[in-house]
């Protein structure tokens, strides 16, 4: 019987063997997994430092321009997602890109201004996640804090070419920011267009103002939305004690005067004038921005009156305004605004001095570059682009203007 034991020990000894590999193969898979997820975490974390956000897109202007465009001269592209209406398909003239590599996005927020299809497009870093994160980070430190309220936000200027714009085209552009409870679209019911106006609620306080200030003079589709908080008066605009229901069921003329006045009780409180200056602004803006830059790509790092030769000097105007700074209140004013332009500019090249020129009636702050090429690219990515409801207007000027001016 020797030799049947022999036999029986070496079977049970490759089954140990068996079960020893398939325990290793287990193993082996579990770490892949936890790898896997790792990547997927460290990826999911950088992604909003790896994309950025175009608008003014050209409605022709499909995956493929847009991902040829930048492939050629930002990097190479990892995913292109337009933005389109969800009954035409038409494009909304909006657009992520997102990269492989975190300098690929440098390099396309120095593309801002050029044209796809012949019309200039703003490039914009995409701060979504990264806003999501510091909430969640916030909210990892102070658990204990005590439940936000919910806030509601009145959002104005989906006029014109944003008429057609869907609850779900909204609630995209607001998610990022935070857990969304309703949106309310208020149409018009025999066109079923926009009224001009919606009111977007999140669930948390603190995200729906994070919301408000980065999404406060957005372009979008060549309009710039106005979001504020919405108060109980907006609902009852022009309607007298009524119930607080009135915006929704009530007749359509009292709906069309809230669509006038509600930017009223918004973050402008004098509306009518300051409404139409701003609108009338806007829009000299916009013609002579947008025109001379689509009919003239060639021209559009240039094309702003009194851009001036390049040089390693420019200016921005509209970087503060001078009416609103109170030193007495807040001593490191014009340090926090140095810092800030410093941070921005640093992105496109090597700064040798940042200059706010608290003197100046237009807001201005001076940056000297190291270089011209440097230069360039920082005011082709600034020039009228808005910054805390502002609109910047960045010029060159020259090495004599700098020795006259800068103390």
């Amino acid at each position: 019987g020797g030799g049947g034991r022999g036999r029986e020990r070496s079977r049970s000894k490759s089954r140990e063997m068996r079960r020893l590999e398939k325990e290793r193969e287990r193993e082996e898979q579990r770490r892949k997994e936890e790898e896997e997820e790792r990547r997927r975490q460290v990826e999911d974390a950088t992604r909003g430092d790896r994309t950025v956000m175009i608008v003014c897109l050209h409605h022709k202007a499909d995956e493929r321009d847009v991902y040829e465009f930048f492939s050629g001269n930002a990097g190479k592209v990892r995913d292109v997602q337009i933005i389109r209406d969800a009954r035409t398909g038409r494009s909304k003239g909006v657009a992520y890109i997102e990269f492989y590599l975190q300098e690929s996005t440098l390099k396309a927020l120095a593309l801002s201004g050029q044209p796809i299809k012949g019309q200039a497009v703003r490039v914009q870093p995409s701060q979504a996640e990264k806003n999501r994160a510091a909430q969640a980070a916030k909210a990892a430190i102070s658990y204990t804090a005590p439940r936000e309220a919910p806030l509601r936000l009145y959002v104005g200027g989906l006029v014109d070419s944003l008429a057609n714009i869907s609850e779900e085209e909204l609630k995209k552009l607001f998610s990022p920011f935070g857990e969304i409870e309703f949106i309310d679209l208020h149409r018009d019911p025999y066109t079923n267009k926009c009224k001009g106006f919606a009111f977007v609620q999140f669930k948390n306080a603190s995200e729906a103002r994070e919301a408000m200030t980065a999404m406060n003079g957005f372009q979008l589709a060549g309009k710039e939305l106005k979001v504020g908080i919405a108060t109980s008066d907006m609902q009852l605009d022009g309607a007298g004690p009524g119930g607080p229901n009135l915006s929704l069921g009530n007749s359509g003329s009292m709906l069309d005067s809230l669509g006038d006045d509600a930017s009223s009780a918004g973050p402008n409180a004098n509306p009518g004038l300051l409404r139409d200056a701003n609108d009338r602004l806007a829009l000299m803006q916009k013609l002579q921005g947008s025109q001379s830059m689509s009919a003239m790509p060639t021209l559009a790092p240039l094309g702003q009156p009194g851009g001036g030769q390049p040089s390693t000097v420019i200016v921005l105007h509209g970087m503060f305004n001078p009416n609103q700074v109170n030193i007495h209140n807040d001593p490191e004013f014009f340090n926090d605004i140095e810092a800030d332009v410093e941070q921005e500019c640093r992105k496109y090249g090597a700064v040798n001095k940042v200059w706010p020129d608290q003197a100046s009636t237009r807001g201005d702050v001076w940056v000297r570059f190291a270089d011209i090429t440097s230069a360039s690219n920082c005011l082709r990515a600034l020039d009228r682009r808005w910054f805390a409801g502002q609109q910047i207007i960045a010029e060159f000027t020259t090495e004599a203007a700098w020795a006259a001016t800068v103390r």
